[in-house]
């Protein structure tokens, strides 16, 4: 993989027909993400995507261009959270323990927001509850 390589628009086939697919650049668009990834891994966490946020919908049709919009949204939000992930800092340093905590904080972020998308999409209120 060579880094800064240019990163072809890709449109990854979306495993459910009935619901749009998503290519690396809408997935760019959205998230602020280094395309230095490469278009292996950035298919790869948008299939990942699909497959949670198809989940969760449970089979709601998606057709309006507002229903696209989010679906896209949601799908990009938890591929982001998803590589996220993959970037945890395992250093056993305290720097790198920061690092690593502050990469935890971001993928929860971008999972409370495809939370919110979801939640529109399928109508449910957006319940936030805290167990202490």
């Amino acid at each position: 993989m060579l880094l800064n390589a240019p990163v072809t628009n890709a449109e990854v086939q979306n495993p459910i027909a009935e619901y749009p697919n998503v290519s690396i650049k809408d997935l760019l668009a959205q998230v602020r993400l280094d395309q230095s990834k490469g278009e292996p891994l950035l298919t790869e966490k948008i299939i990942l995507a699909m497959d949670t946020v198809n989940g969760d919908l449970d089979g709601i049709a998606i057709q309006s261009e507002e229903q696209i919009r989010k679906y896209k949204r949601a799908v990009s939000y938890e591929a982001a959270a998803l590589i996220c992930e993959d970037n945890l800092d395992f250093d056993t340093t305290t720097t790198g323990q920061v690092r690593g905590e502050n990469q935890r904080e971001k993928a929860d972020a971008l999972r409370r927001i495809v939370q919110h998308t979801i939640a529109d999409l399928t109508k449910r209120p957006r319940n936030r509850v805290r167990l202490i």
